[in-house]
This record gives structure tokens, C-alpha cells and sequence, in this order.
């Protein structure tokens, strides 16, 4: 799925996850700058840095064309709720290990059309209930030889 599926997919979830007539804004703080939230949602757009005030409860995540260089362990700790984030347009070149430690309910994990040129063997580690991953449009040749152990329930990539 190209990034301008990706971005439809987004919308609709997006779309469902705010309901009809249903503006909602979380409590004051919990919405980043440069980002637009519903009661499910999140999607930050040039954003300098890698937000991090989310709600807890936060089910969906984009990330699109933010400052971010590189993806650390644990970077989404404080959102263990996810069930789908979405990269794209961004210019970071690495994930490191563990970078997506705690998001054990993530299914849904789309890094397109970004810089990445490497990914650590560990990177996807603890992603239990990942079903759909996406890697297209980036600078990787390779990818590790284990990268997708422990993946049981991924069917999409």
C-alpha cells in the first residue's frame, strides 16, 4: 500500500474513531503543538521533535514530516494503547532496538516514504499483536536476518 493508501486509511480510522458531530478534544496539555486530535487520534505534521503529551488512551498516531533523526528505545512508552502508527515524509535514517517497546496492542505499523537507510534486528521486538507492516519508499537494502522473530500474528508486509 503506497503512502497516498496509507494517508485514506488514516482518514477513514481517523473518521470512525471521532464519530458524527462528535468534536472532542482531549483535556488541555494532552494535545501536542502541531498536532490535531480527536478523542481516539492523533496526527502531527512538522512537528521538530517527537511528541510526547499524548493521552495514554491514544489508539491511532501519525507522524508526518516531523524533525525526528532517529527512533530510540522506548519512544512510545507513554502510549501503550496504540493500534496504529503511521510514519511518512519524516527524515529520520535509523531505528534502534527496541524503539517500539510497549506497544504491545500495535497491528498496524506504517513506515513509508522516510529515510531509513537501517534497522536494528531488534527493532520490532515486543510488537505481539502486529498484523500489517510497511517499510516502502525508504533507503533499505537489507534488512536483518531476525528481524521478524517473534512476529507470529504479522500476515501483511
Amino acid at each position: 500500500m503506497g503512502g497516498a493508501g496509507i494517508l485514506l486509511l488514516l482518514l477513514l480510522l481517523l473518521l470512525a474513531g471521532a464519530g458524527v458531530g462528535e468534536a472532542w478534544r482531549p483535556p488541555k496539555g494532552k494535545c501536542p503543538l502541531r498536532c490535531s486530535c480527536s478523542k481516539d487520534s492523533a496526527l502531527c505534521e512538522g512537528s521538530p521533535d517527537l511528541p510526547e503529551s499524548f493521552s495514554p488512551s491514544l489508539l491511532s498516531l501519525s507522524l508526518v514530516r516531523t524533525g525526528v533523526t532517529q527512533l530510540k528505545a522506548g519512544s512510545f512508552l507513554r502510549v501503550p494503547s496504540l493500534h496504529l502508527l503511521l510514519f511518512t515524509s519524516n527524515s529520520f535514517s535509523v531505528i534502534e532496538d527496541d524503539a517500539f517497546a510497549g506497544l504491545s496492542h500495535l497491528q498496524y505499523l506504517f513506515i513509508e516514504d522516510n529515510e531509513i537507510g537501517s534497522i536494528s534486528k531488534n527493532a520490532l521486538r515486543g510488537l505481539r499483536s502486529l498484523t500489517h507492516l510497511s517499510l516502502a519508499n525508504n533507503q533499505l537494502e537489507t534488512l536483518p536476518r531476525f528481524l521478524f522473530r517473534g512476529l507470529e500474528t504479522l500476515t501483511h508486509v
